[in-house]
């Protein structure tokens, strides 16, 4: 894979989490709570904790390793995504944080512009400095990689 793939992918990666946001809040509330339903037995090589607010302060702690979508695709450690989400939309100036949020929402970038009054060149740049944090943010917890292992190595 070439660097530039590499890149690409991730940037896909972070703009489908981004317009994927509440649908991902969503899966882990919803995994959250089968995750609590459950009876868990001893046995399987797993540690069994036999007091029933020790499992369950353990399951809050303990961040879900992934997540799947209705139609089929995997989240790993979407609560991560969410904290760097969330981050993103805190950081930034309110009226960027807001045209982003709505823009991520599903609207397009000349009707963003118009609801915020701004230019839609305004728009595609705030766009671009968000997606570029976000793609940091998520390199720097491992989620995303921004070159292949072939080239990591020459």
């Amino acid at each position: 894979m070439k660097k530039k793939e590499a890149r690409d992918r991730a940037y896909r990666t972070v703009e489908k989490v981004l317009q994927r946001e509440g649908e991902i809040e969503i899966a882990v509330k919803e995994a959250r709570l089968q995750a609590g339903s459950r009876t868990r037995t001893g046995g399987g090589g797993h540690t069994y904790i036999s007091d029933p607010t020790a499992q369950t302060a353990v399951r809050l702690a303990t961040d879900l390793a992934a997540v799947t979508l209705d139609d089929g695709w995997t989240v790993r450690r979407p609560e991560q995504w969410l904290r760097i989400v969330r981050y993103l939309y805190s950081e930034c100036p309110s009226a960027e944080s807001k045209a982003m949020r709505y823009y991520y929402r599903g609207h397009s970038a000349l009707s963003t512009s118009m609801r915020f009054h701004m230019d839609e060149s305004t728009v595609y740049r705030i766009k671009s400095e968000f997606r570029h944090m976000a793609t940091e943010l998520a390199c720097q917890y491992g989620l995303v990689r921004v070159a292949s292992a072939e080239e990591m190595r020459a």
